[in-house]
């Protein structure tokens, strides 16, 4: 599951984060580096399974995005085919608002009778995986374990066995 909500305003972007292109040589975005992780582990997982490479296991890739980024976000999927992920392992879910408060505590208004949103933060996951259904899409899969990571940590190996294997542990 990627935390995806952030836009990439001080990288000097002005999209979603997951868009952004970290110069390497292959220039694919962070999204595009992740799907091509997910599919290499598919591929490794079917070779060592003995299954054929037409029936590649699953790997569901949850990302969370904000209201600021989550039409860019899925409109990059939809632009880009999923990046080559089967379209029904791929879930964008929202994260949700939660009110603005001043450092006393007092309500932000945005306008008269207003009162100012802001995302709730990765602290939202739990609330937000329930309320998109990316909860029950989890246990309809019979998910037992999740590996959560920031969509900027380009050095990220997500659903790595190694990983997953010593947090079970």
């Amino acid at each position: 599951l990627a935390l995806a909500g952030g836009q990439g305003t001080r990288l000097g972007f002005s999209g979603p984060k997951g868009m952004y292109s970290i110069n390497l040589p292959s220039n694919c975005t962070l999204f595009q580096m992740i799907a091509e992780r997910l599919l290499a582990l598919r591929n490794i997982a079917a070779k060592n399974s003995g299954s054929s490479t037409d029936a590649l296991p699953s790997i569901p890739f949850y990302i969370m995005t904000s209201p600021i980024n989550h039409e860019q976000t899925i409109d990059s999927f939809e632009k880009h085919s999923c990046f080559c992920l089967p379209k029904d392992d791929v879930f964008i879910f929202q994260q949700g608002m939660l009110p603005c408060l001043t450092d006393e505590g007092k309500i932000i208004l945005e306008a008269a009778g207003r009162v100012a949103m802001a995302p709730d933060s990765n602290g939202g996951i739990y609330p937000s995986l329930v309320n998109s259904g990316a909860f029950a899409d989890m246990e309809n899969r019979k998910l037992k374990y999740l590996h959560v990571f920031s969509i900027d940590n380009a050095l990220t190996k997500p659903a790595d066995p190694i990983f997953i294997g010593y947090c079970m542990s």
